[in-house]
């Protein structure tokens, strides 16, 4: 196999992944729409819900069950997930950092160790509400 191929290859893998990324995100937002005009008689509905979209957001991200934020290396309180490369950053850690590149008229690199995003902006970024559910079932 050539060297083209591999690349052309990885790059469709990390098309599909983001694809699956949004599409997780999309169903995420509608589904916490739903939960949260919802009145208490769609309850025990709701809690199924939620149990589904979380084994679901698991088994299709395993690598997102690591709640340690890579610039603080503590558990993170507000999840940012970044939209570009799928990384999670604590909320004020990120914004600390792109604010301070920002200051020093430099681009922020992702902070995970081997990711090829060199330029981490606030736009990429979205609260993960799966992820804050996880840490605060914790």
């Amino acid at each position: 196999m050539s060297l083209s191929a591999v690349h052309s290859t990885l790059s469709s893998l990390k098309t599909c992944q983001t694809d699956i990324g949004t599409g997780m995100d999309i169903v995420t937002d509608v589904a916490l729409d739903v939960a949260e005009t919802a009145g208490t008689e769609n309850d025990a509905v709701l809690k199924k819900l939620e149990v589904m979209m979380l084994e679901c957001d698991v088994a299709v991200t395993q690598s997102e069950v690591n709640f340690t934020c890579p610039l603080t290396q503590v558990e993170m309180v507000d999840p940012m997930k970044n939209k570009k490369c799928n990384h999670h950053y604590d909320r004020d850690a990120i914004m600390g950092m792109i604010k301070a590149r920002q200051n020093q008229k430099k681009k922020l690199r992702c902070p995970v160790v081997g990711c090829g995003n060199t330029d981490v902006k606030q736009g990429d970024l979205i609260l993960d509400q799966i992820m804050k559910r996880q840490i605060l079932k914790r």
